[in-house]
């Protein structure tokens, strides 16, 4: 059994350039998130290899690159991990046609130093011939993707970039489905379609409800911890080590207990430390593969189901 991770970690923001949807402010924990992210799945749960891409090394060509090296190279009983800290967005099916019937689905996306932006379409690409009974693929992803709702405090940073008014419309008009980036569905899949409802601007972003029901679906290849809800936003900086909000929840959590959680414990925890120990306003989530929740986090499974 071997164990792999691809770590990434952006704080600079400047060769992604503004468009139509979004702008991109640079960010500040991100390569905190990533150097500790390294550190504990070594120190931590014996990953026997780590690929760490911070800022100019996290191009859309590396990230892609890396996460397909790891896939190619695991086997039954190995752990695949990708963690990322950085930007996220939201953007329909088609964003160059409003009136496309495809857009009443829109595809969840981390954005890259340079590059173009990686949904969960272009990570379906990479592992379509991944065997997620016997392969334990877990995205660890400390980003929203929801905009700019509202800031933290007057210096506080969010992981999204902010909405156009263009890219609101959208979503109010059109947005029923939200395919979270890392679920690795079969583009056919439906399973998760209708799962957000009463969409709403709010500032340089949208609010919206959730329907908790459809977070787990049979066709998808991997587990996903999301640093918050569909209609949330993941804090920067946050604390005395300037770590993002699922990052430093985390590395409470992990240096609180031992190794052997579940992935539902772990959730558990994460959601009270962010609420009583880090006085943040988000919701840490499981989204993904459905038969595996009672596991251990980042272990081998321990059977082929």
């Amino acid at each position: 059994m071997t164990k792999r991770a691809v770590i990434v970690g952006i704080n600079d923001y400047s060769q992604q350039p503004a468009t139509k949807y979004f702008m991109w402010p640079n960010l500040g924990g991100c390569l905190a998130d990533a150097s500790s992210l390294d550190g504990l799945l070594r120190g931590a749960f014996g990953f026997d290899s780590t690929v760490l891409l911070t800022d100019s090394q996290a191009s859309g060509e590396a990230i892609m690159a890396a996460v397909g090296e790891m896939l190619t190279a695991s086997g039954a009983g190995d752990v695949a991990t990708f963690c990322y800290a950085g930007h996220g967005g939201r953007l329909p099916s088609n964003p160059d046609d409003y009136n496309d019937p495809a857009n009443y689905r829109f595809y969840d996306c981390i954005v890259p130093y340079s590059g173009d932006y990686i949904t969960d379409k272009d990570l379906y690409r990479l592992v379509s011939s991944l065997e997620p009974s016997t392969v334990n693929f877990t995205l660890i992803m400390d980003c929203c993707h929801s905009g700019g709702l509202s800031q933290i405090s007057p210096d506080g940073r969010l992981r999204s970039g902010d909405y156009t008014s263009n890219l609101i419309d959208m979503c109010v008009n059109l947005m029923n489905t939200v395919i979270p980036c890392g679920v690795v569905l079969p583009p056919e899949a439906t399973g998760m379609d209708g799962n957000v409802s009463n969409v709403a601007g709010d500032g340089n972003g949208v609010v919206c409800s959730v329907d908790d029901n459809k977070s787990f679906v049979p066709q998808s290849k991997a587990t996903v911890l999301a640093a918050c809800r569909y209609d949330e936003v993941d804090a920067d900086s946050v604390g005395a080590e300037g770590h993002g909000g699922l990052t430093a929840a985390l590395l409470d959590c992990i240096n609180a207990t031992n190794q052997q959680t579940s992935y539902w414990e772990l959730v558990d925890a994460l959601r009270d430390d962010m609420l009583n120990i880090l006085n943040l306003q988000q919701t840490p989530t499981l989204l993904g593969q459905e038969n595996r929740m009672d596991q251990v986090f980042l272990a081998a499974w321990d059977d082929s189901m």
